[in-house]
């Protein structure tokens, strides 16, 4: 095997926050107390069912956290047979929506996640746990609520769980294997988010995350280990 140079966190770049659409959730989290809200987003190309969409959202609400929440549905075939997406008042039901103004903010559409976790109201994330997201979380010390869906994530989720800065349910499985209910979701989101012992952790990791990328830090080390072979 080849020698293993680890290197990193790499941050994003300026040009991923582009237009405005970004803004509009750091303004909503503006008016947010310190910490309060979770953050669930699962990346841009997991695709819940309507169903565990709906369930989702009840948890979160059912929770009593102040949260964010970005859905992404499958797309459908309408009677053209021409692709498209649903609004978000047909993908959760209007009485859903109703409910969820009350505590949270619901979008459907891009957002600039890294953004998002480096706002001081941001408490947690409940994430899938692809590897782009674990590190901005860590850049960030927010810490993980894992639902992860396909790929590496479980393996990615572990590495959160051993180092003491996030959890995540194994029994809710891979995505589409069971439809978890929200009032199991909202448990487990009110129990993580009162962990303070994640927060202590993520903050430590947070701190450790600078400190690689610093100078004289283990990025520039292992850089100039990789140009000396």
């Amino acid at each position: 095997m080849p020698p293993l140079l680890p290197f990193g966190p790499f941050v994003p770049c300026e040009f991923e926050k582009e237009g405005d659409q970004w803004r509009k959730p750091l303004k909503w989290l503006d008016d947010q107390p310190r910490g309060s809200v979770v953050f669930a987003n699962f990346g841009s190309t997991t695709e819940f069912g309507w169903d565990q969409i709906r369930e989702i959202a009840d948890g979160l609400v059912r929770s009593g956290i102040r949260f964010l929440l970005v859905v992404k549905d499958k797309k459908y075939f309408n009677e053209d047979d021409k692709k498209e997406e649903a609004g978000l008042e047909e993908v959760l039901g209007y009485e859903l929506v109703d409910r969820v103004r009350d505590k949270g903010l619901v979008m459907k559409e891009w957002v600039y996640q890294s953004g998002i976790l480096s706002h001081e109201a941001i408490g947690g994330f409940l994430s899938h746990c692809g590897w782009n997201s674990i590190v901005e979380a860590a850049w960030n010390g927010v810490p993980i609520f894992g639902w992860p869906q396909r790929g590496d994530q479980k393996m990615n989720v572990e590495v959160v769980e051993r180092s003491g800065w996030g959890t995540w349910n194994k029994n809710w499985g891979w995505i589409a294997e069971r439809l978890v209910k929200g009032e199991e979701i909202g448990d487990a989101i009110k129990v993580f988010m009162n962990n303070e012992s994640f927060k202590i952790k993520a903050s430590k990791i947070k701190v450790a995350a600078r400190k690689a990328r610093s100078v004289g830090g283990d990025c520039e080390v292992t850089l100039h280990k990789l140009f000396q072979k």
